[in-house]
Formats: structure tokens, C-alpha cells, sequence
């Protein structure tokens, strides 16, 4: 037993003698500081491990690199390090390095309770609602969701292929939204205005009334007796072919795929030119339909476009101060009333109907 005790303890004084020569390798099976110095295109003699909050890190000098993952982080935006085998990197937009840091085995999960716009590390496969995580295997099958990064189709999660994170929410606080039917508005980012050509959308204010017509006339107004009024992003008035994302300083067209309400055959329009006071309305003369623009920006709290229009691509505002005004477009860009993009399906407008509710429409 004592010749045991003394062959055990020789053998780990000879791993820990071992282990203070050689130089700092990284995790298992990754390279030295010196390997990662030379694949960055920096002097590789020097080099030193330093402690960084009980982590190590290469060091040499005045000069530092991540031995692991770097990242951005989605809400201080710091250049941050995960430092892998032992913490896992969630990625929010792996195009643009935003992401979190968690331990090993977890993964960052936005909060579906009070604040969904924080969140925290849970063990892979766990909800997090008001700060406490949980097992998905404990939820009813109705509370099932996704991870970020993720939406549900057809009861399987699959990836989302949006443009990233944005600056302000869409009344979900996902990435997108886990069924095909929802009032939550397309989130523009940068220069993209988050809504794509050939695709439909429901139109509405930052008090939550549509962009509907009425019996009266041809007039669009907040809050109209027709409501839920699919309008088609198009390129021209002969192109509404499905393509990308509208950006900022590239114009669009609004087809109405409703049509009039004594139509029986719901013919498609347009929302005119009208502007300075005047009130937009539905034609069926592509000669008078608008041409549109937009900046991303925020309503309410959620996503939503500064549309633009007119002639001076000016504003859009209540015309009247009545209940259910008519809108107008007016010089002063600064005039404005931000109008919420919710994306519908197109198809279950054309006459006759389609069957049933599709799913949105694919990228």
C-alpha cells in the first residue's frame, strides 16, 4: 500500500512539473498562443498566460487575443471572449458576431415574462419566463417554444433567416414570431427597412388602428370599417414579384389585395399620390399610384417605417382630427405617424379564396 501511495504521488508531481514548463496550450485538442499569434499575423515569441477573471489569456505586453470565440455583445455591444471547451457561445446573429456568453451546456434565452428583452443562461432545451428557467419537458405542450434563433413550423423548430437584431422589439420578444398568424410588426436594421418585395403586410398605427377604407368612399383611413387589409410591396406597378429587402432610398408601391368592398371580384388597386392635406385613397390607375419610401424606426415600443411619400417623399399624418381620420403625406419630413408592417400571406386573397390559412410566405 505504501509503495502504491508513493508511486501515485510520483506520478502526479511529475504531471504538475509537466504542466508549470510547458507553455499554455489551450483547451484540448486547440492550439498554443503562439499557433493563434502566427494565424493572426503577430509576433510569436513572448507570448505569456495571463489570468482574466479565473480565465487564461494570451498576453505580450500591451497586446491581448481571445483564446476562444470572439463575440459581440447583443447589450452592452463590448468586443467580449467565450472561451471555449469550457463556456458555450449562443449566437444572435452569427453574421454580425452578436451573441452571449454561458457556461458549458447552457445557452442564452430571451425572457417571455415581464422583460423580454433580457434573459439569462438555462441548461440547452429549458423556457425562461420572469427569470426562472424551466425544462421544456415540464411545460404543457402548449407553452413549448423555441430557442433565439428559431421559430416553429410545422411543429419542428427551424432556423430563422431574418436580417438580426434590432434596436427596439416587435411585441414578441423573439426573433420571430412561432406561428404564422400574429399582429407582430416586421423589424427593419441598419438600412433595411425589414420588409421585402412581393411579400403582404397589415398596416397599422402606433395606437393599434389600421390603415382601412370605408363604405363612403375610396378613402383610406385609421381605423375603417374594412380593416385587415393585405397591401403587396412591389417594385413597380408591373412588378410584384417576390425579391429582397427594401432599403433606405429605394422605392416601393402598395398594391391593395382587397379591392372594394362591392367588387365581386375584389379587384386589386393601389394607394394613390394624394398628398399636402389630400387624403390617400384606392385606385385602379397605376398612372396615380404613390411611390413610397421609408426609415426603419420604432412605435409604441415595437418596430415600425417613417413612411414616406409625395412628391418631397414627406410624412405621413392624420389629416382631420376626427375618430377615424383620413392620412395624408405633407412636405415636412418631419411630419410623422410611423406605420407598423405585420407580414400576412398573399394567396388567401385572390378570388376565388385559396383553402384554408397558409403559412406565411418562405424566404
Amino acid at each position: 500500500m505504501r509503495l502504491f501511495l508513493i508511486s501515485a504521488l510520483s506520478q502526479v508531481f511529475t504531471v504538475l512539473s509537466q504542466q508549470a514548463q510547458a507553455p499554455y496550450q489551450g483547451p484540448q485538442g486547440s492550439l498554443g498562443c503562439e499557433d493563434y499569434a502566427r494565424q493572426k499575423g503577430m509576433p510569436t515569441d513572448g507570448w505569456k498566460v495571463i489570468d482574466d477573471a479565473g480565465h487564461p489569456k494570451c498576453s505580450r505586453g500591451s497586446q491581448e487575443f481571445c483564446h476562444g470565440v470572439e463575440y459581440i455583445d447583443i447589450h452592452n455591444q463590448n468586443d467580449m471572449c467565450c472561451r471555449e471547451p469550457t463556456e458555450d457561445v449562443t449566437w444572435i446573429d452569427k453574421i454580425a458576431k452578436s451573441a452571449k456568453c454561458c457556461t458549458k451546456n447552457h445557452v442564452w434565452i430571451f425572457d417571455k415574462g415581464v422583460d423580454p428583452t433580457q434573459g439569462a443562461c438555462c441548461t440547452a432545451g429549458s423556457y425562461l419566463e420572469n427569470g426562472q428557467c424551466t425544462p421544456l419537458s415540464d411545460l404543457t405542450p402548449s407553452r413549448v417554444d423555441c430557442p433565439p434563433g428559431l421559430y416553429m413550423q410545422d411543429d419542428k423548430c427551424v432556423p430563422v433567416t431574418g436580417p438580426g437584431p434590432v434596436q427596439c422589439g416587435n411585441g414578441n420578444g423573439r426573433v420571430e414570431p412561432s406561428s404564422p398568424c400574429t399582429s407582430y410588426p416586421v423589424c427593419g436594421r441598419g438600412k433595411y427597412l425589414g420588409i421585402k418585395y412581393g411579400h403582404c403586410y397589415i398596416l397599422s398605427f402606433s395606437d393599434g388602428l389600421q390603415l382601412g377604407t370605408t363604405r363612403d368612399n375610396n378613402q383610406y383611413v385609421k381605423g375603417g370599417f374594412f380593416n385587415d387589409i393585405p397591401f403587396k410591396v412591389c417594385n413597380s406597378t408591373t412588378d410584384c414579384s417576390l425579391g429582397k429587402t427594401v432599403e433606405m432610398g429605394e422605392s416601393f408601391y402598395l398594391q391593395d389585395q382587397q379591392g372594394r368592398y362591392n367588387d365581386p371580384q375584389g379587384t386589386k388597386g393601389w394607394i394613390d399620390n394624394a398628398y399636402n392635406g389630400a387624403h390617400i385613397g384606392f385606385t385602379l390607375d397605376a398612372n396615380s399610384a404613390g411611390t413610397f419610401g421609408g426609415v426603419p424606426t420604432c412605435a409604441g415600443g415595437e418596430c415600425a417605417i417613417q413612411l414616406l411619400g409625395g412628391p418631397n417623399k414627406g410624412g405621413i399624418s392624420p389629416a382631420c382630427p376626427t375618430a377615424t381620420p383620413g392620412v395624408s403625406f405633407y412636405a415636412n419630413p418631419k411630419i410623422r405617424d410611423p406605420v407598423r408592417f405585420s407580414e400576412v400571406t398573399c394567396d388567401d386573397y385572390e378570388v376565388p379564396p385559396t383553402s384554408g390559412i397558409s403559412p406565411n410566405v418562405q424566404y
